[in-house]
C-alpha cells in the first residue's frame, strides 16, 4: 500500500532519573502521499505530525500506545459505538481516505475532507512530562472541528498520570483557577459564572479533562462546546508554575 512515505526523523535524547537508558523522541510526519492510491485518485488533505518514544519498552510502550490510539480515534469516521479496526497510523489514514471516497461516491458535491494532527512534548521536569495532542478535521458542513488533549506521564515508568496524581489540593487549585477565569473575562465575584458566555453545570466551576503544562505554565484547557459555544472558541486558563506549585504533588523545575 505504501508508495512513498514522507518521513522526518529528528532525535532528541533525554536521560531519565537514574536509568542508563535514554528516552528518545522520534518526530515523524506522514501525509496523503504515503497512500499509493492517492497518485491516481483525488484524496483529502491529510497531515499527521507525531512523536514516538524509544528506550526501555516498559516505559515507552504505554506512552506510544496512547499516541497511536489518539491518532486512530481522531481519523475514525465510523459508527462511534463501534471501535476502529485500524491498528496503526498508516491504516487509520488509509481508512480515512476510503471513507472519503465512499462518501463522495454517494454525494459527489460534498466538499473535500481535511484532517491534521500534531503531537508534541511540551513540558518535562524531573519526574513527569506532558504531551499535547492537537487534531482538526473537516468532513463537510459549515466548519470543521479542532481540539487539544494533554497527556501527562511518569518519565521513569511510563505510567499515564491522572489529575488526582498530579494535583494534591484540587479544591485550592480550583479556587485559584476560577479567580483567574473571572479576571480574564472580567466577571466580578458577585456575578454568576454563567452570567454571559459560560455554561458550567449548576453554575459551579469544574476542571476539564485536559490539564497539562506548556510554555512554562499550567494550562487548564476547555475545548469548544465544553463550557461555551463554538463561536467562543477554546478556553484556556493559564497559571504560572510558581502559582500552581503549592497545589501539586511534583516539583516543576523544567528539565533541559
Amino acid at each position: 500500500m505504501i508508495d512513498r512515505v514522507f518521513y522526518v526523523l529528528i532525535v532528541f535524547v533525554f536521560f531519565i532519573g537514574c536509568s542508563d537508558a535514554p528516552l528518545v523522541i522520534e518526530k515523524q510526519t506522514l501525509d496523503q502521499n504515503a497512500i499509493a492510491e492517492c497518485k491516481d485518485k483525488p484524496c483529502p488533505q491529510l497531515i499527521v505530525e507525531y512523536i514516538k518514544y524509544t528506550g526501555e519498552d516498559e516505559v515507552t510502550t504505554p506512552i506510544n500506545n496512547n499516541i497511536d490510539q489518539y491518532i486512530i480515534k481522531s481519523l475514525y469516521l465510523g459508527d462511534p459505538e463501534v471501535a476502529p479496526t485500524a491498528l496503526t497510523t498508516q491504516e487509520a489514514m488509509e481508512q480515512f481516505v476510503e471513507d472519503y471516497w465512499r462518501d463522495t461516491s454517494e454525494f459527489p458535491d460534498i466538499n473535500e475532507y481535511e484532517a491534521s494532527i500534531a503531537v508534541e512534548e511540551t513540558f518535562r521536569c524531573a519526574e513527569f512530562a506532558t504531551i499535547a495532542l492537537h487534531q482538526y478535521t473537516y468532513i463537510g458542513g459549515a466548519h470543521g472541528y479542532g481540539s487539544i488533549e494533554y497527556l501527562n506521564f511518569n518519565i521513569e515508568t511510563g505510567e499515564i498520570l491522572k489529575l488526582d496524581q498530579i494535583v494534591k489540593d484540587k479544591e485550592g487549585l480550583a479556587i485559584l483557577a476560577e479567580q483567574q477565569l473571572r479576571k480574564d473575562f472580567e466577571i466580578s465575584n458577585n456575578e454568576s459564572l454563567n452570567a454571559e458566555r459560560f455554561w458550567f453545570e449548576n453554575d459551579k466551576f469544574h476542571f476539564p479533562d485536559n490539564i497539562g503544562f506548556e510554555k512554562g505554565k499550567l494550562i487548564i484547557h476547555y475545548n469548544q462546546y465544553e463550557i461555551a459555544s463554538y463561536a467562543d472558541g477554546p478556553i484556556d486558563i493559564e497559571l504560572s508554575l510558581e502559582e500552581a506549585a503549592p497545589f501539586l504533588n511534583y516539583s516543576l523545575s523544567e528539565k533541559e
